[in-house]
């Protein structure tokens, strides 16, 4: 600890709490960080945040520094001056810290000689290890550069097979990285875990070449920078000996789990929100669990639904519904032209090429359509408008179908975004959907094609309101959104009274697992670190309104929530950041919430990058190969250990022709530098 000198007189004259029992309070959450800057005129409040009594705007006679979290005494009338020495406060107005001074990168003017030989070493890199030209651009091929650049400048020019380990080495280490990676992730989410703070979202997958099947978790998180996360659990190779039943799905899942000793597996399971498709075999693997069904798949059978049939010209519909024989020649046209073109080659003499849709996503459909809707007067060109393949194509029934289909699309990609809370907007999206339904069921005209519609808005209207169920925590995360919190959305008042009594229930969970009263069983010699105010709270005359008041109730937080101010288009987030001290129960209720996610896309996610590691040439890699290659992979686990040797790059570069060029390139760059 750092101690400041104060002035005796001052000091005796101030009654205040000593730093030790500050630095406790905090811990037991008695005394908060503000975490905002005070509005003194001073740039070392930059630096600096003060520290608060527990549910009030009183200020301690303390502040924390933001960067060592050390606390500084500050007395009213003792200015700054003392603060301006503290080592992270050392600035100058106009000029960098002296941290940054000494840190900061000389550049270096290359010749341009060098720079041209190393545009033939990357040609050399790409073409004779047949890598893409935008591997030059990867991450990982930059750490490698970088190391081998600082390499060749500390022991001068060097032989490239001298650096470059073997292959195997390489993938063992790959291995010890990832699962070094893995832990100090989990021991960083152990607290977020034991809070209930965390989601996970899981998904299966089997691969295109052997056909081995993977189960994939990904965790979601709220951080204490009240910023989304998330994270690939594992991509875990599921044991090729058994089926993948409800019971095995489950012991894969724990046997991941056991991994890490805080929790049993069960218990382990049972500390997330989890996010899945309808699959039943994972319904039964999480039957003892919170578990959430994945809007986005909701949506693709809402759809599939709606459509059952029709594409196959299916002739079964009863005697009141209409014929979709129009539609289901129109999809049926369009796959067909666009199989045809992609396969002839002749999508090349598009200037936009057509897009193929794919089976298991319904919405591709859609961007099916959308393309050939982009490149119609294009493809007339090309065949003419009496063609065989356009005779079935209907210029203005594929318009109307593609707006038809738009706001199922919106939803979804709204409902799969990871960077921002998307829970809130599940409520949201099926009330737009409805009312998009609505207006087409009831826009019934004389014309046959708007009849049409009409009649498949019913369809789809009716899947909604069978397979779009919400669940609370849908509820709870529209109304913990505040331009949202009148809950207009809802019906009834009595939905709405019941969607308040739910946000209570979680309040007081919050509320009973929140430090309350000093512990009952501590010896009277011992150092309890209470003030008297602490100690006699409860038969002390507080008024109601008065700012020294230590704790409101959950009901409280709840009220001061519907009369507070939201600005719009402000980030939900840093909305609730900047009411963490004023609504503690609240804040920790929204961070809960806001990180489940609306649908299971981070695992599905996952998966497509697993498509890109196992292709053909590769399709020899073990899973425990295959998931360490993926946690390096993953954005969220970049600043954990990777960087320190260049093993981002691992085991995709090892080729090993056109790489030895380089590293001798390289190698001689960094000599250049050290002579």
């Amino acid at each position: 600890m750092e101690d400041i000198i104060e002035s005796p007189v001052i000091a005796a004259s101030i009654d205040r709490e000593d730093k030790k029992v500050i630095e406790k309070k905090i811990i037991s959450r008695e005394r908060f960080i503000s975490g905002e800057s005070s509005n003194g005129k001073s740039d070392v409040w930059t630096v600096f945040s003060h520290v608060l009594y527990a549910n009030t705007d009183k200020r301690t006679s303390y502040v924390s520094c933001n960067k060592c979290k050390i606390l500084l005494s500050n007395l009213p009338g003792t200015g700054t001056s003392h603060l301006k020495r503290h080592k992270c406060a050392v600035v100058t107005k106009g000029n960098s810290s002296m941290d940054e001074f000494v840190t900061k990168k000389i550049k270096i003017k290359i010749p341009e000689k060098v720079l041209h030989d190393a545009v033939d070493e990357c040609v050399k890199f790409c073409a004779l290890d047949l890598r893409s030209f935008s591997a030059i651009n990867g991450d990982g091929f930059k750490s490698l550069c970088q190391f081998l650049v600082n390499t060749g400048a500390k022991y001068g020019a060097v032989d490239g097979n001298d650096v470059l380990p073997n292959p195997t080495t390489v993938s063992r280490n790959c291995i010890k990285s990832a699962t070094t990676l893995r832990n100090e992730l989990m021991s960083k989410l152990i607290l977020y875990i034991e809070q209930k703070r965390c989601s996970t979202t899981t998904d299966m997958w089997t691969d295109n070449y052997k056909k081995i099947g993977y189960t994939a978790v990904t965790i979601h998180y709220i951080d204490d920078n009240w910023v989304l996360n998330s994270n690939i659990l594992c991509v875990r190779q599921f044991p090729i000996d058994q089926k993948k039943s409800g019971e095995n799905v489950r012991r894969s899942l724990k046997d991941f789990f056991s991994a890490w000793p805080q929790y049993d597996g069960d218990d382990w399971l049972s500390n997330f929100v989890w996010v899945t498709d309808r699959g039943s075999n994972i319904i039964k693997a999480l039957e003892p669990n919170i578990r959430l069904n994945c809007s986005a798949h909701i949506i693709h059978n809402v759809l599939q639904y709606t459509f059952k049939g029709i594409e196959n010209n299916d002739s079964s519909q009863t005697e009141e519904e209409i014929d979709f024989e129009q539609i289901s020649n129109l999809i049926t046209a369009t796959k067909s032209l666009v199989r045809y073109m992609k396969k002839s080659g002749e999508n090349n003499l598009l200037s936009k090429s057509l897009l193929q849709s794919v089976e298991t996503r319904w919405n591709s459909n859609l961007i099916m359509l959308q393309s050939l809707f982009d490149m119609y007067s294009e493809v007339i060109q090309l065949y003419g408008q009496d063609s065989r393949k356009m005779s079935e194509i209907d210029y203005n029934l594929l318009s109307k179908l593609i707006d038809f289909l738009a706001p199922f699309k919106n939803a979804s990609t709204q409902l799969e975004g990871t960077s921002y809370p998307t829970i809130n907007l599940v409520m949201l999206h099926k009330a737009k959907l409805l009312k998009h339904l609505l207006s087409y069921k009831h826009n019934r005209r004389d014309d046959n094609i708007q009849i049409m519609f009409s009649q498949l808005a019913s369809r789809s209207l009716h899947a909604v309101q069978e397979k779009f169920k919400l669940d609370k925590y849908h509820e709870i995360a529209l109304f913990l959104w505040p331009p949202y919190k009148k809950l207009k959305v809802v019906d009834s008042q009595t939905e709405r009274d019941r969607i308040i009594e739910n946000v209570k229930v979680q309040l007081h969970n919050i509320q009973d697992q929140m430090p309350n009263n000093p512990p009952e069983n501590t010896s009277q010699t011992g150092n309890l670190n209470y003030s008297n105010e602490d100690m006699f709270s409860e038969w002390a005359d507080i008024d109601e309104g008065s700012s020294t008041r230590t704790r409101y109730t959950c009901e409280d937080e709840l009220s001061m929530y519907q009369l507070e101010h939201y600005e719009p288009n402000q980030n939900v987030l840093q909305w609730w950041k900047e009411r963490q001290i004023k609504m503690p129960m609240m804040a920790k209720l929204a961070m809960r919430i806001f990180a489940i996610p609306a649908t299971s896309a981070g695992s599905e996610r996952a998966f497509s990058t697993s498509g890109r590691v196992i292709e053909e040439r590769r399709t020899c890699l073990k899973g425990n190969t295959v998931e360490s290659i993926l946690a390096f992979t993953e954005p969220g686990w970049a600043g954990l250990s990777l960087g320190r040797t260049g093993l981002g790059i691992v085991l995709e570069w090892l080729g090993l022709g056109g790489l030895h060029y380089l590293i001798l390139t390289l190698g001689g760059l960094g000599f250049h530098k050290l002579k």
